[in-house]
């Protein structure tokens, strides 16, 4: 019954990821390997040849080229790399920080190697990009949800889709790029949240895969490394996760920046510092918010994350 239902999802999302991908024929494609944007390559490629770029930390172990590659050659795509220095991370963080207002470390070491290849579009005459956003916030691709039962799955799944942020667009635009963002589109959306959870979390010879539905839809367009990869985050992708042991303030400027907030890290104390400076302050609290037990700033009370410092749960 159940291999029966995979493969009525599988049509329907072939059907429905097929025509809006060609509904976005965008000039570029922010290409990690990963499996989001690996089907975006694929589909992107029936219909227009989009240029793709990768982006990688330089002088570290980068498992997105390799992956990267693959795709772009299994579909004639030109890959273009772009390994961006320390000093330019240096550059980028600071913008991230004043384009979407937080010092969330994960999100800033995430968001670096985005704004880098924004700007390495922009800098190469391009105006429109695509990325893979939203495909593991539909489809499960977090580990942590792996741990919850399928109808707290669904739940999860059906909250995140209706007030998700994704850094990328804001970023893009900030270059005047144009951003789409196929798995947010609502046609995505309402077929995502028709397929229950245990169609996306499933444990294959003991190993537990998210997005399921999503490779076997995929698993005889794609390569098997790229369909059966492990969920890898941008940081460990690109190798930006370097940046946390790299990004330092001095001890009194940490002494100083630990009375404001409760700050677990180097790292956190220098996006903190650089949050400062573009912002004055951290905002406090509007009538009717939950005040962030880390750092203080004002989050609606339906909500238990607070974007300006990452707290979770709030």
């Amino acid at each position: 019954m159940k291999q029966k239902v995979l493969e009525v999802f599988k049509v329907e999302i072939l059907r429905a990821l097929d025509e809006v991908v060609k509904s976005y024929p965008a000039e570029a494609l922010l290409l990690s390997g990963g499996l989001d944007t690996s089907i975006i390559a694929c589909l992107a490629s029936r219909h227009f040849k989009p240029k793709t770029l990768t982006v990688c930390f330089s002088g570290v172990e980068a498992p997105d080229l390799k992956y990267a590659k693959l795709v772009a050659e299994q579909f004639n795509l030109e890959n273009y790399v772009k390994l961006f220095s320390f000093k330019e991370a240096s550059e980028a963080a600071r913008q991230v920080v004043r384009i979407i207002g937080s010092f969330d470390p994960m999100e800033i070491r995430n968001d670096i190697t985005i704004y880098v290849g924004m700007q390495w579009l922009k800098e190469h005459g391009f105006h429109s990009v695509l990325t893979g956003d939203g495909a593991d916030e539909l489809f499960a691709g977090y580990s942590f949800l792996f741990k919850l039962t399928p109808h707290e799955v669904d739940e999860w799944i059906r909250r995140v889709s209706e007030r998700w942020f994704f850094a990328a667009k804001p970023i893009g635009e900030s270059f005047g790029l144009k951003v789409y963002q196929p798995f947010t589109d609502k046609r995505v959306v309402e077929l995502a949240l028709n397929i229950p959870a245990e169609y996306k979390i499933v444990n294959l010879h003991g190993v537990t895969y998210g997005k399921y539905v999503l490779r076997f839809a995929f698993e005889k367009l794609l390569p098997a490394e790229v369909v059966w990869r492990e969920k890898h985050p941008v940081e460990v992708g690109s190798g930006s996760i370097m940046l946390s042991q790299m990004f330092k303030v001095s001890a009194e400027e940490y002494n100083q920046l630990s009375k404001l907030v409760k700050i677990s890290s180097q790292e956190e104390a220098y996006y903190l510092k650089l949050y400062l400076e573009e912002f004055g302050s951290i905002p406090k609290p509007k009538v009717g918010e939950k005040t962030c037990p880390k750092c203080g700033a004002g989050v609606s009370a339906d909500r238990n994350y607070c974007k300006i410092c990452g707290a979770y749960p709030v």
